[in-house]
């Protein structure tokens, strides 16, 4: 069994949160591998401005989700750090990773998120968005 170790970002910008369309075709957030030499904050920072050119800037810990997947047939275990962030700058525009990237408004954000975890963690981030003020 393989295990993968993974940071991501729930960034906002306003009342409008940055979604990325994945090669499945469903709404979620960005997030990536950390790679050797990396902390997941730096990985989470990194992997949301490589899948859609948004700069953010990371205000707290959002919380760590855990779900098993397969990829060629082969069950792959996977954990993914959250990080709450606030937009600093850029336009969104998907990677060669992903479909689409945008800044959806929170309301529609919650109608378009698919999987348990993102539903867990944006519930999450919306109370420390409110913490924060943004």
């Amino acid at each position: 069994m393989r295990r993968e170790f993974s940071a991501g970002g729930v960034l906002f910008k306003d009342n409008l949160v940055l979604l990325i369309q994945n090669s499945s075709g469903v709404w979620t957030f960005p997030k990536g591998v950390i790679e050797k030499g990396e902390t997941p904050e730096q990985a989470a920072l990194r992997e949301v401005y490589e899948e859609t050119g948004i700069k953010g800037e990371i205000l707290d810990y959002i919380g760590e989700i855990q779900y098993w997947y397969q990829l060629h047939g082969e069950k792959i275990f996977k954990k993914v750090k959250y990080y709450l962030m606030r937009y600093i700058e850029g336009e969104p525009k998907p990677s060669w990773e992903v479909k689409d990237a945008k800044f959806i408004p929170v309301d529609t954000a919650k109608r378009l998120l698919k999987y348990k975890g993102d539903k867990e963690i944006f519930k999450k981030a919306l109370e420390l968005k409110q913490k924060h003020g943004l």
